[in-house]
C-alpha cells in the first residue's frame, strides 16, 4: 500500500449542529476540529514535556520549543516522562470537556490513561520500529467499544513532521484481524496492526497539517497509522498527546481507569497485554 493522503475535512462549523454532526462522524469515523482547544493549555502541556526531557538529560538546560531536538525517542525513560506532564489539567480542563460534550452530545468520561509522544526527525532512515503500524485502537483497548480517540498535536505538525493518518469511514467494516509485525516493535514485543490484505485499495488515508489547539476524535474501529517523521530544514520535532473518551454512562475498564504510567507495569493487563500477544486478564 503506497502511502498518499488526502486532507482531513475540517469539521469545526458542525459542533453547533448535532444532526450534522453525528451524520458526518457516523459516516467518516471521525472529527476534525481546528482552534478548539485552549490554546495556552496546550502550550503548557508542550513546555511540561520539554521539561521533562530537559531534566533526564535528553536536551540541554536553555532549550527552547523552537530550538528542540533530541537523539531518540527510545533513549528516554517513557515512564518517567509521564511524571512531568499533567495532561488531565487539559483534557478535564472545562473549556475542553465542553468540546467533548458538544462531540458526544452528553457529559464525558475521559480516560485516565495518556500516551505522549515526543518524536525527532528521521529523516534518511528506515521508519522507526516504535510508530504504530496500522491498527484500531477498538483491538487494545475494551472491553466496550463506545470509547473515541483524541489525537491532538502539541506542537505545529506538517506532513513531513507526521502524525496519525486515518483511513476514512473504515469504522462501518467493524473489527478486522491484527497480526504480530517485527517491524514494529514496543516493550520488546512485535506489535499487532492489521495485515494489507485487510485493507482496501478503496480506502483512503488522510492526514493534514495540525496546529496547537487542533483535534481529531476518532471511532474504535477507525484503521489508523503513525506516520513518521522525515522533516528536513528544518527538522522539527512531533509533539503530541492522545487519549480516550468514553460516554460517563458507560462502563469503566482497566484502560479508563489507570494512567499509562501503572498499566505499563504490568503485561498481563490491558493494553500492554495486548501490545505482547499475552491474554489480558483485564480490560
Amino acid at each position: 500500500m503506497t502511502d498518499t493522503f488526502s486532507d482531513y475535512i475540517d469539521c469545526t462549523p458542525l459542533l453547533d449542529d448535532r444532526e450534522a454532526l453525528d451524520r458526518f462522524y457516523d459516516e467518516h469515523g471521525y472529527l476534525y476540529l481546528r482552534g478548539v482547544l485552549d490554546r495556552d493549555l496546550v502550550r503548557a502541556a508542550a513546555e511540561q514535556m520539554l521539561e521533562g526531557l530537559i531534566a533526564l538529560g535528553h536536551a540541554a538546560p536553555g532549550t527552547t520549543l523552537d530550538t528542540l531536538t533530541i537523539e531518540s525517542f527510545e533513549a528516554v525513560d517513557e515512564r518517567a516522562m509521564h511524571g512531568y506532564v499533567k495532561y488531565d489539567d487539559l483534557w478535564n480542563h472545562p473549556s475542553t470537556l465542553k468540546v467533548w460534550e458538544k462531540v458526544f452530545g452528553e457529559p464525558v468520561f475521559v480516560f485516565k490513561s495518556t500516551t505522549i509522544r515526543y518524536y525527532p526527525s528521521g529523516a534518511g532512515s528506515p521508519a522507526p520500529s516504535f510508530l504504530t503500524p496500522l491498527h484500531q485502537d477498538g483491538y487494545y483497548i475494551g472491553p466496550n467499544k463506545d470509547f473515541r480517540t483524541a489525537w491532538m498535536p502539541l506542537l505545529a505538525t506538517t506532513r513531513d513532521i507526521g502524525g496519525v493518518a486515518l483511513a476514512n469511514g473504515s469504522h462501518k467494516k467493524g473489527p478486522r484481524e491484527h497480526v504480530a509485525t517485527e517491524n514494529h516493535r514496543r516493550f520488546g514485543h512485535p506489535m499487532r496492526g492489521i495485515p494489507a490484505e485487510e485493507f482496501g485499495a478503496d480506502e483512503q488515508l488522510l492526514l493534514s497539517p495540525m496546529e496547537p489547539g487542533d483535534v481529531i476524535i476518532f471511532h474504535a474501529f477507525m484503521c489508523h497509522k503513525s506516520i513518521p517523521n522525515v522533516s528536513v530544514n528544518p527538522a522539527g520535532m512531533r509533539m503530541s498527546m492522545d487519549t480516550r473518551i468514553q460516554p460517563a454512562s458507560s462502563h469503566r475498564g482497566f484502560n479508563a481507569l489507570t494512567p499509562w504510567a501503572e498499566s505499563a507495569k504490568d503485561p498481563s493487563k490491558g493494553l500492554v497485554a495486548k501490545l505482547s500477544g499475552t491474554p489480558a486478564t483485564s480490560e
